[in-house]
């Protein structure tokens, strides 16, 4: 039996190209800085929504957690002069509200176990606040533990509405739409 053949993926969004959604990803600027915190499998995997919001919103930062990605230091994520938000579901993480001055959102991206992980480490940095989104009804990819828990594009959309950046909230939400479309369009296709 030999090694079954893969059709080709585009290499930006990482999805077949007959699924690909980079043309809908046209960077939009944002007040608040999104730094992605992926675990390294999570990163490789074309069901990743946390990918749209690297792609989609100018001011956003990709630092990549786990055994196989370089040593990341935790600290070297926080940065003087701005506030620090966890976005994470975690017990006793505050309802995320408006913040005045500059925002540095810090998401871990992963399996919910992993994104726990990463999100304890996180929350252990000096003055990192854990926050959490209230989202309503979207669409899966993935079987979630509880109706509160969202993928990373929804969960990062919603957090960049209730922060004030309606405007990148929208074009976020746009591209993970498409994306969970074609993607759940291709397995509904598949023999």
């Amino acid at each position: 039996m030999g090694r079954q053949r893969t059709q080709p993926r585009c290499a930006r969004c990482r999805l077949l190209d007959t699924d690909c959604v980079c043309a809908l990803l046209w960077p939009v600027a944002s007040r608040t800085r999104v730094v992605l915190v992926p675990h390294v499998r999570e990163w490789r995997q074309p069901s990743n929504t946390g990918r749209l919001a690297v792609l989609g919103l100018w001011n956003s930062e990709l630092a990549v957690w786990g055994r196989r990605a370089p040593r990341l230091d935790p600290s070297l994520l926080l940065r003087e002069g701005e506030t620090h938000l966890l976005l994470h579901p975690s017990e006793g993480a505050a309802p995320i509200a408006p913040i005045e001055g500059r925002v540095r959102l810090l998401v871990p991206d992963g399996s919910w176990r992993r994104a726990g992980r990463i999100a304890r480490r996180l929350a252990a940095l000096p003055g990192v606040q854990p926050v959490r989104v209230e989202v309503g009804p979207h669409a899966r990819l993935r079987r979630a533990p509880s109706p509160d828990k969202v993928h990373t594009a929804a969960a990062i959309a919603a957090a960049l509405e209730a922060l004030g950046d309606v405007d990148a909230a929208a074009a976020l939400r746009a591209s993970s739409e498409a994306m969970i479309a074609r993607q759940l369009s291709a397995r509904s296709s598949t023999p």
